[in-house]
């Protein structure tokens, strides 16, 4: 069983006012970029110079990565490390509070691993039931 959330200790009128301020959902949006999430799962345990993620990621412009990483280092999620070497060496690595962020997507994919088969089947079921209602209505 996965430990209690950390805010759940707090007073409840401490949680009323954090759940006010939706934390969730500007995490949603925030992670909601494909390319956040795959960054941040590639760089699990691991440092990578950006051409090393970028070959990884596959089908990543080198622009859009360059966002990306640039976002994450913002959110603090991940670290940049410049080497003063000619050329220039620049690796990235996952912060702290990034390794946390990994912990809730391992869980996240542990539940698409689990479910994925139950909600293809629930969108076929769906979409047979949709062709059909649309056949009688025509």
């Amino acid at each position: 069983m996965p430990p209690k959330a950390e805010y759940k200790n707090l007073p409840a009128e401490e949680i009323r006012a954090l759940e006010e301020s939706r934390p969730f959902q500007k995490m949603l949006v925030r992670m909601s970029n494909k390319w956040n999430v795959l960054v941040v799962r590639r760089l699990s345990g691991r440092r990578l110079r950006p051409s090393v993620l970028r070959r990884e990621i596959g089908n990543i412009s080198p622009k859009v990565l360059t966002q990306t990483l640039r976002e994450l280092e913002s959110y603090g999620l991940i670290e940049r490390e410049v080497f003063p070497i000619i050329p220039p060496k620049v690796e990235y690595c996952l912060t702290p509070l990034g390794d946390s962020l990994v912990v809730a997507l391992d869980a996240l994919r542990d539940w698409a691993m689990d479910n994925n088969a139950a909600v293809e089947a629930a969108i076929d079921a769906y979409q047979q039931r949709e062709d059909e209602d649309d056949l009688q209505n025509f």
